[in-house]
Formats: C-alpha cells, structure tokens, sequence
C-alpha cells in the first residue's frame, strides 16, 4: 500500500516522501523541516490537496532554475 515517511536527510533535517506499493519513492519534500513531526505535518498537507490537483500541461521552470532555487533556499535556512 502506498505511504508517506519522514526520514532525516544528510543536514540532519527532515523530509517526507511518498513510496508506492513497491516502496519505490515516488515522491519527496521540496524543503526540509526542523523535525519529524513537521516533515509528517507537511506531508498531510499535500495528501490533502494532491487528491484534488490537476495535470498541467504548460511546462515549469527548467531544472537549472529550479536546482538553484533548492540551493538559495537551503543555504538560506543553514544560516
């Protein structure tokens, strides 16, 4: 059965990811958090709303703009 877990990440914060019935990650946080409980707390939120959420068909940001938004946020939160 698919699930969410929290796990701690190399930085010693946490993240939520979703796993499918073959426990492949089919799914993880964008952001880490300061705990367990809030790693779980968020990974709520989007089961919330992810039943509810619609394909798009327009494309996002590219990768490379995306990874340096990871990183400016991260080292943001690092300081």
């Amino acid at each position: 059965m698919p699930h969410f877990d929290a796990y701690e990440d190399l930085t010693g914060r946490w993240r939520w990811r979703l796993r499918a019935a073959d426990h492949r990650t089919v799914a993880t946080s964008g952001e880490s958090f300061a705990s367990h409980w809030h790693a779980l707390r968020a990974a709520e939120d989007v089961r919330g709303v992810a039943s509810g959420a619609r394909l798009s068909s327009s494309p996002g940001n590219g990768v490379k703009d995306a990874l340096d938004e990871i990183v400016e946020r991260e080292l943001a939160q690092s300081r």
